[in-house]
Order: structure tokens, then C-alpha cells, then sequence
């Protein structure tokens, strides 16, 4: 096991960056006095059977931070699908300071033909701190139906929770209200602001929303032009 961590912080000129090379790379892309810009690809081929992938990112009192992935993930199949074993594991951190910003341009995370992952992420923001982040989440590669994925999602703030989710699903065994005939999840999520919603968007209880498309492809989804939205109000 190895982690990657990300952290930006106010320096006395532009932001000072801490870069840890895990499974996987952050490079730095560009930065200013208040905001920094990362791109994170793979340092090594994941995630395969039993891997565990750990993310810690941490954004500073004030700072923005823009995460963007650079190429997709796929979890590959495990070597002997018929034997119980443990999961891949996906366990991300992203912690913020007061006054903190991110947004994280994920791209597509493929559940391959019997692969089995279990995904973590955890949400922590302090007074003030706003976050955006884009999942999409895909069961198979070309021609595949897909593996089975345990996706869970927790977010709070000083006052509580503002978002507890745990989606679990098999694509060869596709449950009524997850999956159905469609192997596209693909999620916008807002915490901390409130973005312009619309119809069939969740709407949190706290200041926060969740867009969803459900499809056969990625490309089908609208939420690119929601991402680029909702960014300018987190930004605002």
C-alpha cells in the first residue's frame, strides 16, 4: 500500500504545493497566489486484483484548488473470479480548511469484466469550504457487462453530515433503481454551495446538491456543461 497526497497552502508569494508520488502522480500544472491547478495521472498499472489505492488531498485555509484527472482508471479483473478474495480497494480523503475550494474533474472509473472494487471517499470541510466533484463511474470495457463495485460517499461539515451514500452493484446482476439496463453512473457533486439545480437533481438538506446521469454511454451525459456551471458558482 502507498499514498499519493496533494497538498496547497498560502505561501508568502504563490501557493506552496506538496506533491507525494504513490500508485498515483500529481503534477503541478500551473499555480498563482490564491489558486493551484494539478493534473494526476497513473504511476503504475492499476488497479489490479487486491491493489489499494490511497488518496489524501488537502486544500489550505483560502486556497482554490483544480484536480483533474489525466486519462481514466480501470479496475482490471480479477486473476481467479470463481475464489473468494478481497476487493480492490479506492480510498480517497480530500480535506478543507476554512474558506477552502476544490474541484475535481474526474474522468471515467471502469468496473472491468470480473473485476471486484470497493470505493471509499470521504469528504471533510471546514467553515466556509466548498467542493465540486465529478464521478463517473462505468461498468465494462468494450463488449463488457462489467464487475461488481461498492461505492460509498460521506461528506460532513462542522454542523454534521451532508451526504452518506453507499451504492452497491453487480452489472451481470443488475438491481431495480441502480443499474437496470444502463452501465453509466455519472454524478455531479456539490457541497458546501448551492448550484443551480434542476429537475431530478437531489437537493441536500444542507447547502449542496447531486446531479445524475444514468446511461448506456458516456458521452451521453449532459453534465459537462453542469460542471462548468456549477464550477463558477463554487468559484463566485
Amino acid at each position: 500500500m502507498s499514498t499519493t497526497r496533494i497538498r496547497v497552502e498560502r505561501g508568502s508569494g504563490r501557493l506552496r504545493t506538496e506533491l507525494v508520488v504513490g500508485k498515483l502522480a500529481p503534477r503541478l500544472i500551473s499555480r498563482d497566489e490564491t489558486r493551484a491547478h494539478v493534473g494526476m495521472t497513473t504511476a503504475e498499472m492499476i488497479l489490479l486484483d487486491a491493489d489499494e489505492v490511497h488518496l489524501q488531498v488537502e486544500v489550505g485555509a483560502g486556497c482554490a484548488l483544480r484536480l483533474e484527472d489525466i486519462g481514466g482508471m480501470v479496475a482490471y479483473p480479477r486473476k481467479r473470479p470463481e475464489q473468494p478474495g478481497p476487493p480492490a480497494q479506492w480510498h480517497v480523503d480530500l480535506r478543507l480548511e476554512q474558506d477552502a475550494r476544490l474541484i475535481w474533474e474526474g474522468l471515467p472509473f471502469v468496473i472491468a469484466q470480473d473485476a471486484d472494487v470497493l470505493r471509499r471517499t470521504q469528504v471533510d470541510l471546514a467553515d466556509g469550504a466548498r467542493a465540486l466533484i465529478r464521478e463517473t463511474l462505468v461498468w465494462g470495457r468494450s463488449g463488457e457487462t462489467g464487475g461488481r463495485l461498492r461505492s460509498i460517499t460521506h461528506a460532513a461539515d462542522p454542523g454534521g453530515d451532508l451526504l452518506l451514500e453507499d451504492v452497491e452493484a453487480v452489472a451481470g446482476q443488475p438491481a431495480p433503481g441502480i443499474l437496470g439496463e444502463h452501465r453509466v453512473l455519472d454524478s455531479l457533486i456539490a457541497l458546501g454551495f448551492e448550484p443551480k439545480t434542476a429537475p431530478g437533481d437531489l437537493v441536500l438538506a444542507q447547502p449542496g446538491a447531486v446531479a445524475r446521469h444514468l446511461g448506456a454511454q458516456t458521452h451521453a451525459s449532459g453534465l459537462d456543461a453542469r460542471l462548468r456551471d456549477w464550477s463558477e458558482a463554487l468559484l463566485a
